[in-house]
Parts: structure tokens; sequence; C-alpha cells
């Protein structure tokens, strides 16, 4: 296919790379240029998603509108008849983006079809244009078609111009330059600032292509090590230039220096040179060409490595085309003082002959000597100037002898470039390889990925569940809690009500003992009493009955007896309730506490108290720790007892 040439324009890199000149030209394939194209275009539908989804809609509902109705027809340029035919359909409701299906599958065939259109279109409006052509234009127009309409077409510039001949080089003042070369300003010389932006823009060049460290490295050291050695050699050269003559005694120069001059230069070889050149850039491109990478793996594209050798190798063309112009200057220069030094020993030689015949003659006259001293002047003159072009004779020896170091330099750095070169081929297979190796990889860890999602998803839905069993859980904690802290309360509350009846308790059996303690005290004064009664009432009976027993009575103490009688009577009466009332009391007082009915059997240690029949003693205590009922005392030892009543 024929190399496309761009002239004066930005290449499609130069707005993201601002090292690039965009007065650079750029070689690339009618391919090569298509995908370009595609990429820029992709670009641009990419773009109006996002500008869709500013305005208030959904990325899938935007994606669907351009699917539908995002062609590249209008009058302005690709991006804003886009925006606006997506826009279109979104606005006025035309069609069902939830139903209907879209005209394209995908935006791959939308942007294919979208390039496709363009080209016909513009092809219609010109029909002169080819394809590759129209491409060219809408890339320069930025897809705008009136505009690319418009743009001329350059013919017969698919091949870099060739370098002026030297008469134009002369008549310019050696100030020549290539883009992405260097150039001679007019003393000959670079100034060190143009050489460092120079230098720097060419170590520079190669960022806006996508290529691997590796190779960056090797192209910057390269060129960085031509660079300063360039810039040494140029500072040693700098001061003797000062002293060469300009360009412009070069073009006063007689017919014959010219001829010598051109019979000079046309001894060196370039064709041959340029030839072997040419083969080697075509080697290392069949070599990129060679490369099998599959079709769905993504690389560096090819025209960014072709431009990468393609540059480097103009630039080699470039450095040997001007030490050759610089090296024939020299020589030039050279014949130039041998022949002009030539002449001066001529006429000097005349001048000493005519010195010797006068100084031979007779001074005759005043006049003479008047005419000896401008001769004397002119011979002195011719000395100096004869000295002055013999310094320059040896300062262009000087120069000629640095020019031939440079060449060899040149020389080894084209060895080396072309090594580089060779290298890069290596490393890009290499590359190719471990690109392959690490896509695999990839698509294994996409599927790894994708997974792991799986398992993030599942997770985080068990994590879901687990956090709403958690919650579950703490609620019912709380309940619980709250619960326990109520049955806590009322446990509390019913211990302190326990406390208070056995405090009561306690206080009702000590108040129960003490009134029993003052009944029984009672009951024995009054038995005691009683019985006090009851022997003195036998006593008076007694005393009574021994009078009754006389058979004489007298009538009066008959009459007092009959009283006495009944007073007695009364007191036994009240002497047998008495007996009956103790003897209940005292058997009241022995029955068991528990049951009532047996009598009590059981001491309980250490308080010694009694009040528990055998059997009720048994049983009592086994549910818990056993308690003496009367005073609370915990019972450590029963005593069983026999023979209460004795």
């Amino acid at each position: 296919m024929v190399p496309y040439k761009f002239y004066d324009v930005k290449g499609p890199n130069s707005e993201s790379n601002p090292n690039v000149d965009s007065s650079s030209w750029v070689l690339c394939t009618e391919v090569q240029l298509e995908t370009i194209l595609l990429k820029n275009i992709e670009i641009i539908y990419n773009d109006t998603v996002p500008k869709l989804v500013a305005l208030g809609y959904s990325e899938e509902i935007a994606v669907k509108a351009i699917l539908y109705n995002g062609h590249c027809y209008g009058a302005n340029d690709l991006a804003t008849n886009v925006l606006h035919n997506s826009l279109a359909c979104l606005t006025t409701g035309t069609l069902d983006l939830s139903e209907s299906s879209p005209a394209f599958p995908d935006m791959k065939k939308l942007q294919e079809y979208s390039l496709m259109n363009l080209v016909s279109l513009l092809k219609e409006v010109r029909p002169d244009l080819s394809r590759g052509d129209a491409m060219w234009c809408l890339l320069m127009s930025n897809f705008h078609v009136l505009k690319a309409g418009a743009i001329p077409v350059p013919v017969g510039n698919t091949c870099p111009p060739p370098p002026p001949p030297l008469p134009e080089l002369e008549n310019t003042g050696w100030r020549f330059a290539k883009e992405g070369g260097l150039g001679f300003p007019l003393n000959g010389l670079f100034s060190d600032t143009d050489m460092t932006i120079r230098l720097q823009r060419d170590i520079e060049f190669p960022k806006r292509f996508d290529l691997t460290p590796a190779m960056k490295s090797l192209l910057k050291r390269n060129v960085a090590m031509f660079a300063d050695g360039f810039r040494a050699n140029s500072k040693q050269v700098q001061p003797q230039a000062s002293e060469f003559p300009r360009t412009g005694s070069v073009s006063k120069l007689g017919s014959s220096s010219a001829s010598g001059t051109a019979a000079v230069l046309g001894e060196q070889p370039g064709d041959s040179h340029n030839q072997n050149d040419q083969e080697d850039l075509n080697s290392v491109m069949s070599k990129f060409l060679d490369l099998n990478i599959d079709d769905n793996v993504e690389f560096v594209p090819e025209d960014d490595k072709e431009e990468v050798i393609v540059t480097l190798v103009n630039q080699i063309k470039d450095l040997e085309k001007q030490v050759k112009e610089r090296k024939d200057w020299a020589h030039e220069k050279a014949i130039q003082a041998a022949k002009k030094l030539s002449s001066d020993l001529i006429e000097l030689k005349k001048f000493k002959m005519e010195r010797e015949e006068n100084k031979k003659l007779p001074k005759e006259t005043g006049a003479a000597e008047e005419l000896d001293n401008p001769t004397m002047m002119r011979l002195s003159e011719m000395e100096n100037a004869l000295r002055k072009t013999s310094g320059q004779m040896d300062q262009a020896t000087a120069a000629v002898r640095k020019l031939e170091a440079e060449k060899a330099e040149i020389k080894a750095e084209l060895e080396a470039s072309k090594l580089s070169a060779s290298e890069s081929v290596t490393s890009c297979l290499q590359v190719a390889k471990r690109e392959k190796k690490c896509l695999k990889k990839l698509l294994t860890w996409e599927k790894q990925k994708v997974k792991i999602h799986q398992d993030i998803s599942d997770e985080k839905q068990k994590i879901l569940e687990i956090q709403e069993e958690l919650a579950q859980i703490k609620q019912c904690a709380k309940e619980t809690e709250v619960t326990r802290k109520e049955e806590l309360k009322a446990k509390e509350e019913a211990l302190a009500l326990i406390e208070e009846e056995r405090r009561s308790k306690e206080a009702a059996e000590a108040n129960h003992k003490r009134n029993l303690k003052a009944l029984r005290l009672k009951i024995e004064i009054d038995f005691q009493r009683r019985k006090d009664d009851l022997l003195r009432l036998e006593q008076e009976i007694s005393r009574l009955k021994a009078p009754a027993r006389s058979t004489t009575l007298p009538t009066s103490e008959s009459e007092d007896a009959e009283p006495q009688r009944e007073t007695l009577a009364k007191l036994l009466l009240e002497l047998d309730n008495v007996k009956d009332f103790s003897g209940k009391e005292i058997n009241g007082d022995r029955e068991c506490i528990i049951c009532g009915k047996d009598e009590v059997s059981v001491i309980f240690l250490p308080c010694a108290h009694q009040v528990m029949c055998a059997r009720c003693g048994k049983e009592y205590g086994k549910k818990g720790k056993a308690v003496c009922p009367c005073c609370r005392v915990p019972i450590e030892e029963r005593i069983p007892i026999f023979g209460a009543c004795s």
C-alpha cells in the first residue's frame, strides 16, 4: 500500500504528547490510517455516553440511544453530530427504547459503519480521492466532511525530500534542517541553546510511541551518548571557527576553486551507503511484520514500531549528511587556503626579488626612497597575510581531523544503532511472548476474579443473614435481660418480703415465748397458790373433821359448820378445775408443733429446744438446711429422748 505523509499538521498523537513536534511528518499505510480513525471514532462515541449521562439519562438508555440513532450525519463534526442525533432520539420519543431492538448490535459495528459512511460521503463530494486520501482528509479535518472536502492532498511526497545541493547551501548560509533532525546556523556551528533544545527534542521524540521501558532506555542512551560527544566536539571547534571566512567569501571564489570543490564532493560514496541503509531498514521492518500475535491479543501497533525505526534511520542519515557536508566544507576551505597561500607565496617571492634588486641599486634620490617605503609596507602586509593564511590552514587541517574523528564516531554510533535495532526486534519478540503469557494469566485471573466476586457476593449475603440473626439475637437478649431484671427485682422483693415475714415471725415467736413464759409463771404461781390453798383447806378439813367425830356437838356448832361445808365444797370444785387446766396446759406444751398429735421427743443442739416428735424430726430439714423453728439457729445435732413424762 502507498504510505501517506502528513505535512505541517498535528499527527494523531501530538495532542496527547506535547514533546512531539507538530510539524513533523508521519508515514503510515492505509490499514494503519484506518486503525487510527477507528480509534478516534471509538473515543468520540465513548465520550458521548458520559455527556448523555450528565444530562440525566441512565448509561443503559444513553448506549441504546446511540445504537438507535447515533449516526454521523450532520453539518458539524462527528462528536457534535452523534450527540445531537442521540439527544433527538431521546427528546422526541419517536422510538421505544425498552421494546424495539437497536439498529446495531454493539458499538464496534456502529463505529465501522460510521467510518464507511464518512468515507463514502467524502468520495461522493470529491470523486478524485482514493479511500486512503479520503481517510487522511477526514483525520486532518477532525471528521468534518465539509472541511475535509477543501483539504488539498499532497501528491508525490511519499518519501522524504533529498537534501539541497551545495550551491543552495552556500546561498542559504549553511542553514538546513529536517524535521526532527539537526541544522547549522549561519556561521557553520551550533549555538549551545539551539543544540540543547534540538537534541533534547530528539531524545524525547520516541515518547509518543508505546515503547517498552527497555527500548526507551536504549534509544535515550544511544542518542545521549552521541549528543554528549557532539556537544563536546562543537565546543572545541567553535573558538576556531570564529576565524573562518563567512559564506559571502565563498561565493566570491573563482570558477577554478568551485570546480575543485565539486571534484572533491564527487568523490564521496553516498549512494551505496544510502542503499545499504535502506536494505537494513527493510530487513528490520520485515522482522517487525513477521511478528506472530494472536488475533485476540492487543499489542502495540506495528506502525509505531516502524515509525521508531524510520525515525532512527532518518536521524542517522541526517547526521551522516551533516558530517559529509562539514567535511566537504573543510576540504573546500583547505583548498581555497592552499590556493591563496600559493598565490601569496608567488607574490612574496616576486616582492623579495624586487627588494634584492632595489638593495643592489644605489640610492639616488629621496623620491626613490619614498617609492621604496610603500613597497616595504606592502611586503610586510603580505608577510602578515601569509602568516594569517598559514594559521587558517592549520585551523582548517585541525577541523578536518576533528570532522574525521566525528565521522568515525558517527559510524560507530550507526553500528550501535543497527545493533540496538536488532536488539529491539529481539526484545519485541520476547515482549510479545511475555505478553501472550501475561494475557493467558490475565484471562485466568479474570475467571478467578469472577469466581471470587461470586464468592464475595455469596459471603456478603451470608453476612447479611448473619447480621439479621445477630440483630434478632440481640433483640432477644435485650428482652431476656429486661425479663431477667424484672425477675431479679421480683426475687429481691420476694426475698425482702420473706425476710420481713421471717422477722415478723421471729418477733411473734419471741412474743409468744414471752407470753408463754409469763403464762407458765402465772400458772405455776396460781398452781402453787392453789396448792397452798388446797393444803390449807385439807388441813382445815382435817381439823374440822376431828370435832365432827364427836357425837355430841352443841347446836350452835352444827349451825356454824354448815356454811363452812359449803365453802369447802366450792374450794374442792375449784381445785379440780385447776388440776384439769394445768394438766391440759402441760399436755399442750409437750405436743409436736408440726403434727400437733405426738409428744415431743427430739432435742435440737446447740439451742436445746424440744419442739418436735421423733417422726417429724426425721423428716424436717431433708429438702434444705435445717434450722430450729423457734430460734432459727442451724441444727447441728438431733438427740432423741424417751420417758419425757417422768
